[in-house]
């Protein structure tokens, strides 16, 4: 959370300073808030789809039973532990 906050902020500020188009012109408040959220919101997603791709299978999946029976042996029987 904290990873997207930092990028968050670095993506408002930078997008408030350049939207302004020169020393003479207000600071863009709206674009840099813009910004923000967009940044806040995509970076939270990628992180947590980055953290599900990442997660470890439970044990008993890789047991070759039901309906992931061993194509090289489909009438095998398998032991239950």
């Amino acid at each position: 959370m904290s990873f997207s906050l930092i990028l968050a902020l670095v993506a408002g500020g930078v997008g408030m300073i350049t939207s302004t188009g020169g020393s003479q012109n207000e600071i863009r408040l709206d674009v840099g808030l813009a910004c923000f959220g967009i940044a806040f919101v995509a970076s939270l997603l990628v992180i947590s789809v980055l953290t599900m791709a990442s997660k470890e299978n439970d044990p008993e999946l890789g047991k070759g039973t039901g309906v992931n029976r061993s194509s090289a042996n489909p009438d095998k029987k398998f032991k239950k532990d």
